[in-house]
């Protein structure tokens, strides 16, 4: 009988160590997954700085832009302000050689409409 006794305690011990090198084995693998879906956030997070960084960055040379001289005359430019001591000159438009050739464009679109058979009908009488 005491000889069934240690088989049995050994083949406890080794059930137990089996169990505990599998549940840790388990609990290795969940924390590599965890840290592995942690460092692709961390990654991502990253590239999200570095596009709010480079953002940042556009953002501040608007704004050093639109507190410069140049832009104040710009919108005072748009708003048909002038500087004092400006000489302001109005030309007036007329109608260019390319609305000219609209027009004949037009015309020609206009010939292309037209039936085929008119179009030898009007070639040959």
């Amino acid at each position: 009988m005491n000889q069934n006794f240690r088989t049995i305690i050994t083949f406890l011990f080794f059930i137990a160590g089996i169990t505990i090198v599998i549940v840790t084995i388990v609990f290795v693998v969940k924390e590599k997954k965890r840290a592995h879906v942690i460092q692709d956030e961390i990654y991502a997070l990253e590239q999200e700085k570095k596009q709010y960084e480079h953002e940042n960055v556009d953002l501040e040379d608007k704004i050093a832009y639109l507190k410069s001289e140049q832009s104040y005359e710009k919108e005072a430019k748009k708003l048909n302000y002038k500087k004092p001591g400006e000489q302001v000159v109005i030309i007036q438009r007329t109608p260019n050689t390319f609305e000219e050739n609209d027009k004949d464009n037009d015309s020609e679109t206009e010939e292309k409409n037209i039936n085929h058979y008119q179009v030898w009908l009007n070639y040959f009488f």
